[in-house]
């Protein structure tokens, strides 16, 4: 009898202690499981948490939306949103095969609703404008001032206006006046003459000649014109003839310079002009040297103004050692006194 109840004994004493073992580990595994609340609300704490660093990133680049935000997390944090609902959403989207941006827009719109409804986003016919609204915003770059713009009614931060750079007065230009042209000398400078008639190829008028000249005798001490240009007593036949140049009276030996850049035309000796020398300039201008006692130049030769081209002498039909000057331009004789100083 006591056998019996020692058995009966131990027997209670092992049911109680594996049922407080089992109690245990119920509690244990009770405690280890999370019910369908408590998962959401974990799974929306992560969501804010976020968004919390959107916002705390965010604060230099629109702070002054920040409070607007915040108002949304909270209504965020309130939310009951089905949240198994919305990863079956999620998966049903991956395996259709719908565009990714497409995807992100509906699990947003499931999560958040459309920034207005606190109910779960649902692709029905009474809503099509608003889906065809997120499909539009999903084919958008997602950053973050799309999404707060289109999800918070949060504007991007104002572009700051570049202040238009301020030039400091600038003075009146004074106009520069334009220098006064030196009036053209004409072609022809017509002079009276009534004297006799002129040979055909003689004038009296003053051409213009465009070249930089100079006296055959500058710079000769006791120099003078002994006879001028045109009609004159011939001093050895004493006949009226016309005088084609003018005569320089200068010492025999005296130098006899180039009238202006040019090329000896040719040289030569008579018996009326002794040595002489004609050099060819620009513009048809020719100058003609006689009764030189040297020639110092050849024929083809190029010269320059002031350069020594002969000596004066009494060379030919003369009565005294001089120099005889003719200019013509174009074939046509010129008084040579309009273009050397008279000595």
């Amino acid at each position: 009898m006591e056998h019996k109840t020692a058995q009966s004994w131990n027997r209670a004493r092992r049911e109680l202690s594996r049922g407080a073992r089992t109690a245990s580990g119920r509690a244990r595994t009770g405690s280890a499981r999370l019910g369908r609340r408590e998962k959401q609300r974990l799974l929306q704490l992560g969501v804010c948490i976020a968004l919390f660093l959107v916002v705390f990133i965010g604060k230099g680049v629109f702070p002054e939306r920040i409070s607007l935000l915040r108002e949304r997390l909270v209504a965020v944090m309130g939310m009951d949103t089905d949240f198994q609902a919305v990863f079956s959403n999620l998966g049903h989207a991956i395996s259709e095969g719908e565009p990714v941006l497409d995807t992100l827009g509906g699990l947003w719109v499931d999560v958040f609703g459309d920034g207005q409804a606190e109910v779960p986003y649902e692709k029905t016919v009474s809503n099509t404008s608003a889906y065809e609204a997120e499909r539009a915003f999903a084919a958008q770059p997602l950053t973050a001032e799309t999404i707060l713009s289109h999800r918070f009614g949060i504007e991007g931060a104002p572009e700051e206006e570049t202040p238009a750079e301020v030039l400091p007065p600038q003075p009146t230009p004074v106009p520069t006046p334009e220098p006064t042209p030196e009036p053209e000398e004409p072609a022809v400078e017509h002079v009276d003459y009534d004297g006799p008639a002129l040979p055909e190829n003689a004038t009296m008028d003053k051409y213009a000649l465009g070249i930089e000249v100079m006296s055959p005798i500058e710079g000769v001490e006791g120099a003078w014109v002994s006879s001028t240009y045109g009609w004159r007593e011939h001093p050895v036949d004493g006949e009226d003839r016309f005088h084609c140049g003018v005569d320089l009276a200068v010492n025999s030996g005296s130098p006899v310079y180039a009238f202006a850049d040019g090329v000896v035309d040719y040289i030569g000796e008579s018996d009326i002009y002794g040595l002489y020398l004609q050099i060819q300039h620009d513009n048809g201008v020719t100058s003609f040297y006689a009764h030189c006692s040297a020639l110092l130049v050849q024929e083809g030769q190029e010269v320059k103004r002031g350069d020594l081209v002969a000596q004066s002498g009494a060379t030919g039909n003369v009565t005294g050692p001089h120099l005889h000057f003719e200019l013509r331009k174009d074939g046509v004789l010129l008084n040579p006194l309009y273009y050397i100083p008279e000595p």
